[in-house]
C-alpha cells in the first residue's frame, strides 16, 4: 500500500475509533465492592445523567495504529456538538500531514504530503467498507457517550457482570426512519451495542458495536478515569476493529478543554490538489 492510500486507510480507521479525554485533575478510582442490582429504568437514567455535556470540545492526543505495521502520530481534535468533527494529524516532527472534517452530510480529508484530497459521504464509506457509520454515532463515541438506542423494554437487556465488576446493557441502535421504510422499522435495526458501566460513576468502561448480518465489530475499552469540569473521562482507550483483518488503535490524551466560545474549523482544498484514488 503506497503512502497516499495508507494515509486514507488510517484516516478511515480513526473515523470509527473512539477517543476519550485526559485531564491533570483528580483521578477517579473504582470501588471493587459488591454491585447493587438496580432496575432497568434506573440504570438507563444513570447512564444518560452521567453522559458528557458540551458545546465545543478541543483535545490533543497521541495515537498508535497497529495492523500489518505500526504507525504513530499526534492529533488535534475539535468537536462542535451536533455539527462538526475536525482533526489535524501530525507526525512526531510536528508538521501537519493531514486534515479531516466530518459533518452530518460529508467526510473530507486532505493529504498534505502528496497534495491530494478525499471528499465523500457516509453512504460511500459504509458501502465500500461494510460499516454502519453516521455522524451521530461518531460524535457519541468520540466523547465517550452511548449511541442513541431503542428504549422500549423489549429492546433492552440489563444485568450485572460480576467478572468485569460492571453493569451490562445490551441494546439496538435507534435508526432514523427513512420514508420508504416507515412501515417496517425492524429493517432499520441493524447495529447492536453492548455497554459495560462503572458502578461508581456510570461511565462506559467497555463498548462493543456489532452488526449481526456481518462479522464486523468494534471493541473499545476505557481506563484511567479522571475528573474534568464535573464530568468523568477516560484518560486512555484501547480500540480493536474486527473485520477481514484485526486493527488495534491506542489513544492517549495529553490535553483537553471544553471551550466556552466557538473555535475555527478551517478546511480548504488547495486548487493544485488532486482527488485520492481509493480503489
Amino acid at each position: 500500500m503506497n503512502k497516499s492510500n495508507r494515509l486514507v486507510y488510517i484516516f478511515l480507521l480513526v473515523l470509527i475509533s473512539l477517543f476519550a479525554c485526559k485531564s491533570r485533575q483528580k483521578t477517579v478510582t473504582t470501588d471493587f465492592g459488591r454491585i447493587k442490582h438496580i432496575s432497568d429504568k434506573n440504570l438507563i437514567d444513570s447512564l444518560e445523567k452521567n453522559e458528557f455535556q458540551f458545546n465545543v470540545l478541543s483535545a490533543k492526543a497521541s495515537i498508535k495504529v497497529v495492523d500489518d505495521k505500526e504507525t504513530s502520530f499526534k492529533a488535534h481534535i475539535r468537536v462542535k456538538k451536533d455539527s462538526a468533527i475536525w482533526v489535524s494529524i501530525t507526525p512526531l516532527l510536528g508538521i501537519e500531514m493531514a486534515r479531516v472534517l466530518i459533518t452530518k452530510d460529508s467526510v473530507m480529508f486532505l493529504n498534505r504530503i502528496d497534495k491530494q484530497y478525499f471528499v465523500g459521504t457516509f453512504d460511500y464509506i459504509n458501502n465500500k467498507f461494510g460499516t454502519d457509520l453516521d455522524y451521530q454515532m461518531l460524535e457519541a463515541v468520540i466523547v465517550g457517550n452511548s449511541i442513541e438506542f431503542e428504549k422500549e423494554e423489549k429492546d433492552i437487556i440489563t444485568n450485572v457482570d460480576k467478572k468485569k465488576h460492571a453493569y451490562y446493557i445490551s441494546t439496538e441502535k435507534k435508526r432514523k426512519v427513512r420514508k420508504d421504510l416507515k412501515k417496517d422499522k425492524n429493517k432499520l435495526k441493524e447495529l447492536t451495542q453492548a455497554i459495560w458501566l462503572s458502578p461508581e460513576n456510570f461511565k462506559i468502561i467497555e463498548l462493543v458495536l456489532s452488526t449481526p448480518k456481518s462479522d464486523h465489530s468494534l471493541v473499545s475499552k476505557y481506563s484511567d478515569f479522571m475528573e474534568l469540569e464535573n464530568n468523568s473521562f477516560p484518560q486512555k482507550i484501547d480500540v480493536t476493529l474486527i473485520s477481514e483483518k484485526i486493527v488495534n488503535i491506542l489513544i492517549d490524551y495529553s490535553k483537553v478543554s471544553i471551550e466556552k466560545e466557538d473555535i475555527s474549523f478551517i478546511f480548504k482544498i488547495p486548487a493544485k490538489y488532486e482527488p485520492v484514488q481509493t480503489n
